[in-house]
């Protein structure tokens, strides 16, 4: 007996859920492990990336791969040492959200600096992050904590940092 229409829909429904989610954990894991090949893997060619920080109301946006791998290259750079911790991942269809806690330092350490943020994923159909939107609590003490600890990489970025608090 084959399956009547409902039931395949629900099927396809499941994969594509168990797809995303496996993709929102590789995302994480990419960012904790800060591999950007294995975060660019994830991402389609036409992807957009809403920065937390910046001039438009969904913060600074890029565009495609190359933007998009800039953006995090820079993040990774002013970062320093840092990891992400907790995730919570909810995939419902092509949407998906994770809630995640960055931990800048050791995170074996109590008095490493700890920020809340959450992302929201749009896929396509292969399964692809086709829209990335961040969001991180706590910004003006991350800015002090990088200025701190990384003042190398604050200069290698001051353009980068110097318009982002003008905004």
């Amino acid at each position: 007996m084959f399956p009547d229409h409902k039931d395949t829909s629900a099927i396809v429904a499941q994969r594509d859920n168990q797809r995303n989610r496996q993709t929102v954990e590789a995302m994480v894991d990419g960012f904790a492990s800060q591999d950007l090949d294995r975060i660019m893997a994830l991402i389609a060619d036409d992807a957009v990336y809403c920065d937390i920080v910046g001039k438009g109301t969904r913060g600074d946006e890029y565009s495609g791969k190359n933007a998009i791998r800039g953006a995090f290259a820079r993040q990774f750079d002013l970062g320093g040492r840092h990891t992400y911790s907790n995730p919570k991942i909810i995939v419902e269809g092509d949407c998906a959200f994770a809630s995640w806690t960055m931990v800048i330092g050791d995170p074996a350490d109590p008095k490493a600096p700890r920020f809340e943020g959450i992302d929201e994923f749009a896929f396509n159909a292969r399964g692809q992050i086709k829209l990335k939107k961040a969001w991180l609590k706590g910004q003006p003490r991350l800015k002090r904590v990088v200025l701190w600890n990384n003042p190398a990489a604050v200069i290698r970025n001051f353009r980068y940092l110097l318009s982002s608090i003008t905004h």
